[in-house]
């Protein structure tokens, strides 16, 4: 609808100006022009309010997106700790078989017996311990409550292992994070490594469990933050392929 004759510049002194004049009372009696205005404030009103919509969506696809990310992070932590995890428990690994261990004596002298290399479980051990730090601290972060009552489980299963922990040189401190000291654990007594961490039962496995439910908790979290705008339009800020090769 053309609001020209409403909005434009009339002239009722020119040409028919009576007869304009008329028609416009005319058209104040029949309603037309209140019709007319409520119709152009209506478009206006319209207007307005797509472009608070669009204002909108694009804020909430900010917050899904860095949320999308927080989620991505916290899954990318999740597997590394249970790669670090297998690397100590599985059955294949060569970390907890006696090897030819060759030391040398002050006075040059070498000497072979067979032993661990502890340099070697130490390593593997301490970065187990940084992946788990890693993973305690991007959960505590997180805004999905889901997400941080795993990690808390994670946590809570970490301090039945305390006592034994220390036995090996590895504290957790107040922010639940765990501390190796290099020349304790190298010390440590061999069976008590090995039963936290190799084999099904050790506590390196029971971490890395939870460690899983971690991230699949924050996948889940992901696919539900992949949601269709006010506007219809469906938001692509998330990648399906993205969460799942976190776990694979």
């Amino acid at each position: 609808m053309s609001f020209s004759f409403l909005f434009g510049n009339n002239n009722s002194s020119s040409g028919n100006g009576i007869y304009s004049l008329l028609s416009e009372y005319n058209n104040i009696k029949s309603g037309t022009y209140y019709k007319v205005v409520k119709a152009y404030y209506a478009k206006q009103a319209g207007s307005t309010e797509a472009s608070k919509s669009t204002a909108k969506d694009k804020t909430n696809t900010a917050l899904q997106s860095e949320k999308t990310k927080e989620l991505n992070k916290t899954q990318s932590d999740a597997k590394a700790l249970s790669e670090a995890a297998s690397a100590l428990t599985s059955r294949g690994s060569s970390l907890f078989q006696e090897k030819d261990i060759t030391t040398k004596g002050e006075d040059g002298t070498e000497t072979t017996t067979k032993g661990y290399d502890m340099d070697a479980i130490y390593s593997a051990v301490k970065k187990f311990a940084d992946s788990y730090n890693n993973l305690v601290d991007s959960a505590s972060k997180s805004t999905s409550k889901t997400v941080k009552n795993q990690a808390n489980n994670m946590v809570n299963g970490t301090k039945t292992y305390e006592k034994m922990l220390n036995k090996v040189g590895i504290t957790i401190g107040s922010d639940n994070k765990l501390s190796v000291n290099e020349k304790d654990f190298k010390a440590a007594d061999i069976s008590t490594v090995k039963t936290l961490f190799n084999g099904n039962a050790s506590f390196a496995n029971n971490a890395a469990s939870r460690a899983s439910m971690i991230g699949y908790s924050a996948q889940s979290e992901a696919n539900k933050n992949s949601l269709y705008t006010n506007r219809g339009n469906y938001n692509n800020a998330n990648s399906t392929g993205s969460w799942m090769n976190s776990f694979f």
